[in-house]
Order: C-alpha cells, then sequence, then structure tokens
C-alpha cells in the first residue's frame, strides 16, 4: 500500500474525477483512482437507496458484481460497510454473507475494503475493494481511501443521482464516449487479457510459451501506452477506455513467436 500511496496525488486525482461530470464517467474514473491507489484486483461502487433499503451495483472494475442490479442494504461489503457508517476492512471477503463475486474470481477468498461516502449526514454511495496490493489496507490505507473516496462526494451528487434506481444507474451508464482503436500489438493484447486474471509473470510466459523477461517486456509497453506505472492502473485504464472491449479477437495458446 505504501508503495501505492507513495506514487498518489490526490489532487490530480480529484481534478479528473470533476473532469466530466456525468455518473457513468465519474463513478469509472473513482474506480480507477482507486485501483491506483490500493493496486487492488477489482473493486466497485454502489449508489444507497435508503428509501427502497437497496444499493444499486453502479459501476465496476476486475469483477462482474450483476452490474445495475439493485440489493437489500444488508448484503454484502456494501451492506457492512452501510450498517457501520464508516469504512470496514473484510479479512476474508469469502466468508461475508451475501457476497456477489463469482465463486472462482480470485478476489473472492482475499482481503476487501468497504468506504461509505456521505453526503448532508447521509450515505449516498459506497467504495469497495476487493484484494489491495499490500493486502487487507492499513489504517493509513483506509484513510487514503476515505480521502479519495469522500472527495467523489460532490461530483456524484452534482452529475444528477437523484433517483439511484437500477433503470436510472442502467441508463447513465449506457452512455460512453466512444473509444478509440486499442493501442496494443496482438501479443500485447494477449498478455492484456492475462493480466485482468492476475496471472504472475512466470505463470503468464508458461500459458504463452514466453521467457519471463519478454512478457515483462510487454508488460511495460501495456503501462507505458495507458499511462500508467502498475499492473492494476493498466488494466483499470484499458477497461475505462473500453479498450478491452475493442481487443482484437485472439486465442491465448503457447507460441515462440
Amino acid at each position: 500500500m505504501s508503495g501505492h500511496a507513495a506514487q498518489f496525488r490526490l489532487d490530480e486525482a480529484v481534478a479528473d474525477v470533476y473532469g466530466d461530470l456525468r455518473l457513468a464517467p465519474v463513478l469509472r474514473r473513482l474506480l480507477r483512482h482507486t485501483g491506483r491507489l490500493t493496486g487492488s484486483l477489482a473493486g466497485s461502487v454502489s449508489l444507497i437507496d435508503a428509501g427502497r433499503s437497496c444499493y444499486v451495483k453502479a459501476a465496476e472494475y476486475g469483477a462482474h458484481c450483476q452490474l445495475g442490479r439493485s440489493f437489500p442494504l444488508d448484503e454484502g461489503a456494501t451492506g457492512r460497510a452501510f450498517g457501520s457508517r464508516r469504512p470496514v476492512v473484510i479479512p476474508d471477503y469469502g466468508q461475508i454473507r451475501a457476497g456477489h463475486l463469482a465463486a472462482a474470481h480470485p478476489a473472492r477468498k482475499g482481503p476487501a475494503a468497504a468506504v461509505p461516502i456521505w453526503w448532508r449526514g447521509d450515505v449516498i454511495a459506497v467504495n469497495v475493494v476487493f484484494t489491495p496490493a499490500a493486502g487487507a489496507l492499513s489504517t493509513r490505507g483506509v484513510d487514503h481511501l476515505e480521502a479519495l473516496s469522500q472527495a467523489a462526494a460532490a461530483a456524484i451528487v452534482a452529475s444528477g443521482r437523484h433517483d439511484p434506481s437500477p433503470a436510472t444507474v442502467r441508463a447513465d451508464l449506457r452512455y460512453t464516449a466512444p473509444a478509440g482503436p486499442a493501442p496494443f500489438t496482438p501479443r500485447e493484447a494477449e498478455v492484456l487479457q492475462l493480466l485482468r486474471q492476475g496471472l504472475t509473470y512466470r505463470e503468464m510466459a508458461g500459458r504463452l510459451g514466453l521467457s519471463a523477461k519478454t512478457v515483462e517486456k510487454h508488460v511495460a509497453a501495456i503501462m507505458r501506452k495507458t499511462g500508467t506505472s502498475n499492473r492494476t492502473a493498466a488494466v483499470v485504464t484499458a477497461l475505462d477506455n473500453d479498450w478491452v472491449g475493442n481487443l482484437p479477437h485472439i486465442g491465448v495458446h503457447p507460441s515462440r513467436s
């Protein structure tokens, strides 16, 4: 956590979050910077609808947590943070009641942290991270995450979040700015797909039939093209720009090319 925090600039992150005051870009940028801050494997932001006693999964990265669906306020990491009214650290997400990560997801059995986002005395959203790079977040790490998350509160409100129903969230998230073509070579695209799965350099090398050193060079190229400084941030940025969806059709198989 300390290495990620040392490279993290809260002022730059907040300026980026406020750069486009529509719900989808605000939440996606919050998640992107959350990933950069914590080095987390996956994350999500849910909007709270206290009047209906539910929350809505509004944005995510690195996981498919049933985006756009609503859940009772006593479920999952989001429900725990809402009920506690403060940040919570969960040593083993797999033990939490009604968690929404798939059983096979690598973050399912790892630590998680959930931070409530406040506005005028009410919790309006919860930012959740799964499997931070350094394991369970330290007190200092949670403080950094809380500062970033809370800084986005006004942007969420300004984006017009007046009715966080599933239909509204889906409508807001449907709009995305047209993305340019993915800037990766076919080999880099293969490596990026394996990065999403959280594989080590050695595991990726074995899967692709390359040396670990060669894989490391491809990862460095991906980070350069995404303007990031770590693997997780590179994946988040690729997802944020819809580059993963625009990757050429590839099959990951052993090759010596």
